[in-house]
């Protein structure tokens, strides 16, 4: 070492200086114990600061270590953080396509209660037309079976048209050509139809009168339909006053635009000539089934 060689170097100096005096010489060797001392001192606070270095390093690679080994958990953390963010993303994702899901199948029940009510209401109506069917065949068979003699005698047919009752009653029963006034086999056909109808408070009845399609004018009557119109007002006073209740009767004339068969022969044209009595439907059995309308 550096120090060694020095203390050799100096240790001939002194020998060959033995030809001084002795204090000189113990005063040498004195320095040299004393710088001996000096070195050794120099030598151990080298050594205490190498170790001190030795130390310092290996606490700076222990601290080295520790910091790697803390940016590892730091960088695990970091990526468990950003999991756990992808997994909450996935999830607000998940209840997002739940809330949407759940909205449809709430629509979807709405849907499903509506067609229900709609569905429970078609229901209620069928049931209704199925009973006013009914009551309309029984009314039918009691028309038929009360009007018999005038059906057999050829006075009036009975029928069901549309879904109406009809009573057909050929014009020459009931009014001479060209005329609204009854004839007296007119007005007691009439009578007897009245003691029917008077038995159905419940029902509505439309008189229509209709014509052939020969052409009428005169003052009273301007066209056909004045005629039908007048010959079907005729009727609906002789019921009214035959006890058959004003609010449920009411007169329409058709003229020549409602035949029943074809006008060009005159047995067509006699059957076209006719004043007819219609049941009217009950349309109050299908009032679910009408369009609202909004005020």
């Amino acid at each position: 070492m550096r120090f060694s060689t020095l203390t050799i170097t100096v240790l001939p100096l002194i020998l060959l200086s033995a030809c001084v005096s002795s204090g000189k010489y113990e005063a040498a060797l004195s320095e040299r114990d004393t710088m001996r001392q000096s070195l050794e001192s120099a030598q151990d606070e080298i050594n205490r600061n190498q170790q001190q270095i030795e130390k310092t390093e290996q606490e700076l690679d222990d601290s080295k270590m520790q910091n790697a080994m803390a940016q590892e958990e730091i960088d695990r953390n970091q990526q468990q953080i950003k999991n756990t963010e992808q997994e909450l993303e996935t999830a607000r994702m998940q209840v997002v396509t739940a809330q949407l899901e759940l909205m449809k199948l709430e629509a979807r029940k709405q849907d499903l209660q509506k067609e229900l009510s709609e569905s429970q209401a078609q229901m209620a109506t069928l049931r209704n037309i199925e009973a006013e069917t009914k009551r309309r065949n029984e009314i039918y068979a009691q028309f038929v079976n009360r009007l018999k003699t005038m059906i057999d005698g050829g006075q009036l047919t009975v029928s069901i048209e549309q879904g109406r009752i009809v009573i057909n009653l050929p014009n020459n029963v009931l009014f001479k050509s060209g005329s609204a006034n009854l004839n007296p086999e007119g007005k007691e056909a009439l009578a007897q139809i009245a003691s029917v109808l008077d038995q159905f408070s419940d029902r509505r009845f439309q008189i229509e009168g209709h014509t052939d399609n020969k052409p009428i004018k005169s003052s009273r009557f301007p066209s056909n339909w004045e005629l039908s119109t007048s010959r079907a007002l005729t009727v609906v006073h002789l019921l009214t006053d035959m006890n058959v209740a004003p609010e449920n009767i009411s007169a329409a004339g058709f003229g020549e635009f409602r035949p029943r068969v074809d006008n060009e022969t005159e047995e067509g044209r006699q059957l076209n000539r006719r004043i007819e009595i219609i049941m009217l439907p009950n349309l109050e059995i299908l009032s679910s089934e009408l369009p609202k309308v909004t005020p």
